[in-house]
């Protein structure tokens, strides 16, 4: 849902303000969105194993690159930012 700011009424767009922590331009857009947390955040043993476990992924990734040079690594690095930026132009 799109809102232009000009046009929403002065008590709304003032709370909004208070929830964003500034001021609001007229020339900006809001977008609305609901949406649901499916499941929150893990917490003591869950949340260390979890963590133990995004590390030994990592980990497993690092190592398919353990015998390539550093400086081919930054090059498909570079190649592939340079890809990103091209295609956002």
């Amino acid at each position: 849902m799109v809102h232009h700011v000009k046009d929403i009424p002065a008590d709304q767009r003032h709370a909004i303000e208070g929830l964003l922590g500034r001021a609001l331009g007229d020339d900006e857009s809001l977008i609305i969105r609901s949406s649901q947390v499916l499941k929150d955040a893990p917490t003591g043993e869950e949340r260390a194993r979890s963590f133990r476990q995004y590390q030994e992924h990592l980990d497993q990734l690092a190592g398919r690159v353990i015998d390539v040079p550093e400086e081919e690594i930054d090059a498909v690095i570079d190649e592939a930012l340079r890809h990103v930026r091209h295609k956002a132009e």
